[in-house]
């Protein structure tokens, strides 16, 4: 039954949000459902939001495959308005594939290979429209058992508290992370569920040396993979010979260390970060 503590301010006025349940043929009674509101992790000041799709119909992505897919938005902004105010902080933080102006070129540029113009600005609209029920974690342990999940399909699993992820896993058969977060030790604590994302072979030196898992995009002046460094196999290069969920080596706490090229819609502009590697004490 619905309360007052469902009650959300959509596009359209106060609407009742019911909870994510379960249909007595038992199927999802929504696709999709919000996994959390409230601050960011990253950014405190900033309300942030997660949903999760794929619960009914199973994500056509192909090189993920059926995983469900989460969804971390600035509740404020559209993601596509958010990357131009920067507002994108909230939930990406520092992430060296946000826009950002490239001197040389005279032109903004972003690397990420995410294109928010589609899903992500579809399940903002969505969620301001209340068309994701709050969720109801007795009823997602019983629809999500055997599944696999992927933390962040956009958005850094670090800026949401890892109570979530925690929740969001339990189910699972297994699932993939990525966090840009782990140069902060406050925000380290997702890594027991994600790669560290390496935007250097120094940085996925030190990871592996720490015994964490990363996942390092090759731009046109990375050092080659090395031969500790596994080729993610769904990538192009790799010949695509499996999808995500049937891998699962980047779970982050499988300690492997992985490599794909660069790829995706800012694929071309990827560099080798020429900061600090990163350090784990």
């Amino acid at each position: 039954m619905s309360s007052l503590t469902n009650l959300r301010w959509t596009l359209n006025g106060p609407k009742i949000i019911p909870n994510l349940g379960v249909t007595r043929y038992g199927n999802a009674s929504h696709n999709g459902a919000v996994l959390y509101q409230g601050p960011s992790m990253i950014q405190p000041g900033v309300e942030i939001v997660v949903i999760v799709t794929g619960l009914r119909n199973a994500s056509s992505n192909t090189k993920t495959g059926p995983l469900l897919q989460t969804h971390i938005l600035p509740v404020e902004e559209i993601p596509t308005q958010a990357i131009v105010s920067g507002l994108d902080s909230a939930v990406c933080g520092g992430c060296t594939h946000r826009r950002r102006w490239d001197a040389e070129l005279q032109r903004w540029v972003r690397t990420c290979y995410v294109n928010i113009g589609k899903a992500q600005n579809a399940v903002w609209k969505a969620f301001h429209n209340g068309s994701y029920p709050e969720i109801d974690w007795d009823a997602y342990n019983t629809l999500a058992t055997g599944m696999f999940g992927r933390m962040g399909t956009w958005g850094d699993p670090a800026s949401v508290p890892i109570e979530v992820w925690d929740n969001f896993v339990k189910p699972l058969s297994g699932w993939t992370g990525y966090t840009h977060q782990s140069a902060n030790p406050r925000l380290r604590e997702v890594l027991r569920y994600c790669q560290v994302s390496a935007d250097s072979l120094g940085d996925a030196q030190a990871s592996s040396k720490a015994g964490l898992g990363s996942f390092r995009v090759l731009g046109s002046n990375s050092p080659k993979q090395q031969d500790w460094e596994t080729l993610c196999p769904a990538s192009e290069e790799a010949g695509k010979t499996v999808q995500c969920h049937e891998c699962l080596m980047c779970d982050g706490k499988s300690g492997n260390n992985i490599v794909i090229g660069a790829h995706g819609i800012g694929g071309g502009h990827a560099q080798e970060s020429k900061r600090r590697p990163l350090t784990f004490a």
